[in-house]
């Protein structure tokens, strides 16, 4: 379970490389920016989400959209937006997650790099993307 975890965080980051400044996928796949000891299975896990997310990202884009209300995605920050996307990205293709769990774990992340104010934010979104892909 704790591979998962930091698999999640490897991801978080490497879109959040992507997302600032353009860094090409290849680059965000090899994790140099992540000094901390990894698995190969928690970075496999990364690798799979990345390439997941950069694939779909216009679909995952357009469902942010769709359900934050009000809100241009421009307005979002760069970490809340990748959170989003990654755990969209889960809500779509990791039908073996609980969706539960993929929304635990997005508003764990977002406490941990973003703020307790986005928390809200993070599970309303999510709660209403879930809603909409089980209908």
């Amino acid at each position: 379970m704790a591979s998962r975890r930091k698999g999640r965080i490897l991801a978080l980051m490497g879109l959040y490389q992507i997302d600032l400044v353009k860094t090409p996928i290849d680059e965000a796949l090899t994790f140099k920016y992540y000094d901390k000891p990894t698995t190969d299975d928690e970075r496999d896990y990364a690798k799979a989400l990345i390439k997941g997310v950069v694939d779909n990202w216009e679909l995952i884009d357009n469902t942010i959209k769709d359900n934050s209300k009000n809100w241009d995605i421009k307005r979002i920050s760069i970490v809340n937006r990748c959170i989003l996307r990654l755990s969209i990205y889960s809500l779509m293709n990791e039908q073996f997650v609980p969706h539960q769990v993929v929304i635990d774990e997005a508003l764990e992340l977002t406490r941990e790099f973003e703020s307790e104010e986005s928390v809200g934010f993070i599970n309303g979104l999510l709660d209403a993307v879930h809603k909409k892909l089980v209908l």
